[in-house]
Parts: structure tokens; sequence; C-alpha cells
């Protein structure tokens, strides 16, 4: 599936800087437990910043994460979203060249983490039929290619792309998972399955 990652990218970005300001950036965000409102933003603008400047050593783990935060401790969320906007425009020209689907991922965690903040402010999901089908494709084929690696034998969910997309980055719990009508029995897959989690609790949206 062809899709501008450059141009969903900026689109989930736009929506985020409208959702948040200082009034609501202490806002506790379940999906992610130890972060506030405020937390969520330094780390989305913290993930362009390193892939614009090459410090990906520790890519997606907690030190990696956590320094992004702390850069932005102190700050306003409208001074973090103001810094955010003015890396943007190379990043997502990037994004949207030949060479940004090695940064595809960047795409899932802002789309992941808009999604985290509507939940948290009580407002439903925002994502397009055309983007949640790119999400839910890249989902399966990531967890097909991950089951024939870990040398287990195919399988099949029947789940939507939202539900794949939300449960592989940790924002369903395992029994939410077992209940997506699997092909097999799941509990050998589930190590394979998260890439992140799964959360202890449901977390909503």
């Amino acid at each position: 599936m062809t899709i501008d990652l450059g141009s969903i990218y900026r689109a989930s970005r736009l929506r985020v800087a409208d959702l948040v300001d200082d009034t609501v950036a202490d806002r506790p965000v379940p999906a992610t437990p130890a972060w506030q409102v405020r937390e969520v933003v330094a780390h989305l603008a913290g993930v362009m910043d390193d892939i614009t400047t090459g410090n990906l050593e520790g890519v997606t783990t907690d030190p990696w994460t956590a320094a992004q935060v702390e850069r932005a401790r102190g700050k306003s969320v409208a001074q973090v979203i103001g810094e955010w906007a003015t890396g943007a425009e190379g990043f997502e020209q990037f994004l949207s060249s030949p060479e940004g689907a090695n940064a595809g991922a960047a795409v899932f965690d802002v789309h992941c983490h808009e999604t985290d903040i509507r939940s948290a402010l009580g407002l439903a999901p925002e994502l397009s039929d055309e983007v949640l089908g790119w999400l839910g494709s890249g989902m399966r084929q990531g967890f097909d290619g991950q089951v024939a690696a870990a040398g287990l034998p195919p399988v099949t969910i029947d789940a939507s792309d939202f539900e794949l997309f939300r449960g592989r980055l940790g924002r369903r719990t395992a029994d939410q998972v077992c209940a997506f009508g699997w092909s097999a029995d799941p509990a050998p897959y589930l190590d394979t399955f998260f890439l992140f989690g799964p959360t202890d609790h449901p977390v909503g949206v």
C-alpha cells in the first residue's frame, strides 16, 4: 500500500498541536502511565529531533525516551509544540522521500500517541480509513515476519486494523489480545505479538 508518510505525519502532528496546551499539560495519559500530556508531547518532538540529528543509539529504549522528556523539562507545552513545528518541515519532506520509509516507525508512533492523548481527553480516535489500512497492513506484515523468524507456524488473526495497531503497541492487555479471532492457540505467539507491552490494565480506546 502506497501512502505519503510525510503528509500523514504532518496531519497527525497538527491535530496534536490543536489538542494540547498548558491547560491539559498535567492530564494523566492512561496508555502511558508514567507520563502526563506534557511528557507525551516532549517524546513526540524528541523523536523527530533524534531522528533528524542521528541520535539513534538506544532507539525506542526507556533511556532514549527518558532523555527526550528530560530535554523538554521546564518548557511549556506551547514551547515544545513550537519547537516540534520548527523542525517538522524538513523531517516531513524526508518522510515523503523514498528514504523516508526507513523512519516509518515515527509515523506509527505519532498516530499511537495522538490516539493516547485523545483517549486521555475523552475524545474518539481520528484515523482515516487510508491511515488505518496502512497501519494495520504494517502490523500484520511485521507480525507475520516475526512469527516466521521465531520458527512458529503461520497464524491468522481476525481483528480490526485499529485493534491490531493498538494491541501490538501495548495498548491492550494479554487477555484482550487473546480474545481476538486467532486461528490457533494464541499463547505461543504473545511474546512475538507485542512490540511494547502488554498493558496491565485496559486503557480505554
